[in-house]
C-alpha cells in the first residue's frame, strides 16, 4: 500500500489536547463525574492533576490503555470470588422452588 498523506492521516491515533483520546476521556471523567455528584467547583481544578499524570503515563507508553483493556477482556468471569471446588452438577435435577 502506498503511503499517501491521506492514508497516514486515517490511520494515526485520534488525539485531543495532545494525549490519546481514551487517557483524555479518562481525565475528563475523573473530573465531571465527582463536579456533578457533589456540585463542587473545585473538582473542576484538579483536571490539571489528571491531565499531567495522563501525560507522563503517555511519555512512558503511550498504548498502555490497550493493555488495560486487553487485560480486563480476557480476564476470568469469576474475578473477586472465591473458587468452587467439587461442586455438585446440578445438571438433569429439578431444584427446589
Amino acid at each position: 500500500m502506498e503511503e499517501t498523506v491521506v492514508i497516514r492521516g486515517l490511520t494515526r491515533q485520534a488525539k485531543m489536547a495532545g494525549l490519546p483520546l481514551p487517557y483524555f476521556m479518562a481525565a475528563v471523567a475523573l473530573t465531571v463525574l465527582p463536579f456533578m455528584i457533589t456540585k463542587s467547583l473545585l473538582w473542576l481544578l484538579t483536571f490539571g492533576i489528571w491531565y499531567f499524570g495522563a501525560r507522563s503515563v503517555t511519555a512512558v507508553n503511550p498504548n498502555g490503555h490497550r493493555i488495560v483493556t486487553t487485560r480486563l477482556r480476557h480476564l476470568p468471569q469469576s474475578f473477586g470470588r472465591k473458587p468452587v471446588r467439587f461442586q455438585r452438577s446440578s445438571k438433569g435435577r429439578v431444584t427446589d422452588v
